[in-house]
């Protein structure tokens, strides 16, 4: 069965789960973060729709009505969270990136196999991210768009940096990380929903496989 990754623990989602597993008790000051804690536990346990902002708060130990001091309703619950998400997945890439700089193809295939590797961290999360869980018709918006915003412009700086190298191919900057973004979000949902068993049960073959998908992307915008 695949492991989870060890290389995270600083990101915004690893700290987060941490503090609430160290026994970190509810003070004046880190509400926000022990509630969207234990709403995440909740996701991974059941969903993000079968809990209340009531059983929120029995889990997190605080009153019933402590989750209304940083969340509205459940919505702006479940967007903080997928803001949680982001910033790690920006966070995440970008340190993948960061270890092969000034090869641009190598940072290319790391940061998708590091998405992936995220994707099956964090499973759960990432449905939320992605699957339409969240009213952004209920609920500002601006914060979420914002960090999903960052995540996309990390890979559209990595390909435009490419291509001033004269690595990748000159077409519209924002086409090709559209098309690479797709290709990776594909493979770890594909992953994820348990479509690839027996080649990415293993934390190891889940990097090969991710590697191998990237170098096959990379063919098609490599300048010939």
């Amino acid at each position: 069965m695949y492991a989870m990754s060890t290389s995270a623990d600083t990101l915004p989602l690893r700290r987060l789960l941490m503090s609430k597993r160290s026994g970190e008790t509810y003070h004046h000051g880190n509400l926000h973060d022990t509630l969207i804690a234990a709403a995440i536990e909740l996701i991974r346990d059941k969903g993000p729709n079968a809990f209340s902002l009531r059983e929120l708060a029995k889990k997190a130990g605080v009153s019933h009505t402590a989750p209304y001091r940083h969340f509205k309703d459940k919505n702006a619950l479940l967007a903080a969270i997928a803001e949680t998400g982001f910033k790690t997945l920006t966070e995440r890439t970008r340190n993948a990136a960061m270890q092969f700089d000034g090869d641009p193809k190598r940072q290319l295939i790391e940061t998708g196999v590091s998405y992936v590797e995220l994707a099956l961290d964090n499973p759960e999360i990432t449905q939320l991210m992605f699957g339409g869980f969240i009213d952004t018709e209920k609920c500002p918006k601006e914060n979420l768009d914002s960090e999903a915003d960052n995540a996309f412009q990390g890979l559209v700086n990595l390909i435009e940096s490419g291509k001033q190298s004269g690595i990748f191919r000159n077409e519209e900057t924002e086409l090709l990380a559209l098309a690479t973004w797709s290709m990776v979000h594909g493979l770890a949902m594909l992953i994820t929903g348990g479509q690839l068993c027996g080649i990415a049960d293993e934390q190891d073959q889940v990097r090969d496989l991710s590697a191998k998908v990237e170098s096959l992307l990379m063919e098609g915008i490599l300048v010939r």
